[in-house]
C-alpha cells in the first residue's frame, strides 16, 4: 500500500501511440512538477512526465516511453468538432473507489456554460478515480469529453471537459 503524501489515483486515455501521449484532468496529475506515474491494464506502473498543464480547462496531457505501452494498448479517437445532442447515449470509464477498469453508462444532459467554462452534464456516474478517463459516444465509439467531476450535493448530475477543448 501506497501511504504517499498527495497521492492522488485517476484514470486516462492514450491519445497518440508513436509519441505515447496521454491524456487526463489536470486535477489528476497535479498543477505542479509532481511525480506521475500509469499503468495499462494488466501491466505495472511506470513514469511519465508532464507535458502540458491547464488548471483553467483541467486538461492535462502526459508523456510514457513509448516502448513501454502495450501492443494491444489501443488509442482513443476525439471528437473534436459540434456539440453531441442531449439525449446521446454515452459511457464513462475508469478506476471509479478503486474498482480498475470499470464503466458507468448514462447519457448526455446538456453542453453547458459552467463557471466560465464549456463542459458536458451527464447522468452518468462520475466518481474519484474516474476523474480523467474518457466519456464515449455509445454510437460512434469517439471520445466526446474527459470525466471531470459530480456534483455533489445531487445524485445524477456529472460533468467532463468537451473533447473540443483539447
Amino acid at each position: 500500500e501506497d501511504k504517499s503524501v498527495g497521492l492522488r489515483k485517476g484514470s486516462g486515455f492514450l491519445v497518440d501511440k508513436e509519441k505515447g501521449l496521454i491524456l487526463t484532468n489536470a486535477h489528476v496529475t497535479g498543477r505542479s512538477k509532481s511525480k506521475v506515474r500509469v499503468a495499462f491494464k494488466n501491466y505495472g506502473f511506470n513514469p511519465v512526465e508532464q507535458v502540458y498543464i491547464d488548471p483553467k480547462i483541467d486538461i492535462a496531457i502526459v508523456k510514457i516511453n513509448p516502448k513501454l505501452i502495450p501492443k494491444e494498448a489501443k488509442v482513443a479517437s476525439l471528437k473534436c468538432d459540434g456539440e453531441v445532442p442531449s439525449g446521446t447515449f454515452v459511457a464513462a470509464f475508469g478506476h471509479p473507489k478503486g474498482l480498475s477498469f470499470s464503466a458507468s453508462r448514462g447519457i448526455v444532459s446538456k453542453y453547458r456554460f459552467l463557471l466560465g467554462r464549456d463542459v458536458i452534464q451527464t447522468d452518468t456516474a462520475i466518481n474519484k478515480g474516474n476523474s480523467g478517463g474518457p466519456l464515449i459516444d455509445l454510437d460512434t465509439g469517439l471520445v466526446i469529453g474527459i470525466n471531470k467531476s459530480s456534483y455533489k450535493k445531487s445524485t445524477g448530475l456529472s460533468f467532463t471537459v468537451p473533447a473540443k477543448n483539447v
